[in-house]
């Protein structure tokens, strides 16, 4: 098996209510498993949308998250995945492509790239959480698209035991920030860039893997109350 798949399959067991989301390079045997965990996958590229579609995987585990994508790339692939934008001109050529391609009455829903200002490295592309006041009065404009979900992007080096608890936490309000500033609805969040050192805390086992475990099992009851959304690590 992939090693970055034998990492999940660890991590996951420490961490009931998450859905793994796979970043990487894709082959049949890779999509055949994620398909066989349910798990999600997410497209850096055009071929890698096509990839997962031929394979079965269904639109909604499909996350399309490179930046910059263009008109031709993005109507072509109406349908076909969850587009997640992280800046506001992709907004509107999804937006543009949505009213040509959809039928009337109907919305394609986009999740946004966030960045959290307390996690904030300068790595990360997409909205930072104190400029989505502004996005709010742009995004209004926008007819043809539904924000439904938030990818929260920030730095997790150091991160440990109780203090990537405290993370995944954080994301998750990041996410209640992002439904009430739009406001928006919210059916996934993604806590990026955190396989590593959960993976860590996981090996070390003792007290740092027990705060972690509390952290994300108080996460996932929070969540059964709240959006009820799909929690996705990466």
């Amino acid at each position: 098996m992939n090693a970055v798949l034998e990492k999940a399959e660890s991590v996951l067991e420490l961490l009931p209510g998450f859905q793994y989301l796979y970043s990487g390079k894709t082959d049949d045997s890779i999509l055949e498993y994620l398909l066989k965990r349910g798990w999600a996958i997410e497209a850096r590229n055009e071929e890698t949308v096509l990839q997962a579609e031929r394979a079965g995987m269904d639109r909604y585990d499909i996350y399309y998250t490179a930046p910059c994508k263009d008109r031709a790339i993005i109507e072509a692939n109406i349908g076909k995945c969850r587009f997640v934008a992280s800046d506001f001109k992709e907004m509107e050529l999804i937006n543009e492509a949505a009213a040509r391609i959809l039928a009337p009455g109907y919305l394609e829903v986009v999740g946004l790239s966030v960045i959290p200002e307390k996690y904030d490295d300068g790595k990360q592309s997409g909205f930072p959480v104190e400029e989505l006041s502004q996005l709010s009065v742009s995004a209004r404009k926008l007819r043809s698209i539904s924000i439904r979900g938030c990818f929260v992007q920030g730095g997790t080096n150091g991160l440990y035991g109780e203090s990537l608890g405290r993370y995944l936490r954080d994301c998750y309000e990041t996410a209640k920030q992002v439904t009430t500033i739009i406001p928006c609805g919210m059916s996934y969040v993604n806590a990026g860039n955190c396989m590593e050192p959960l993976f860590r805390t996981l090996q070390s086992g003792g007290k740092a893997q027990e705060e972690l475990r509390t952290a994300a099992e108080i996460l996932a009851k929070q969540n059964q109350t709240a959006f009820y959304a799909k929690l996705l690590i990466q």
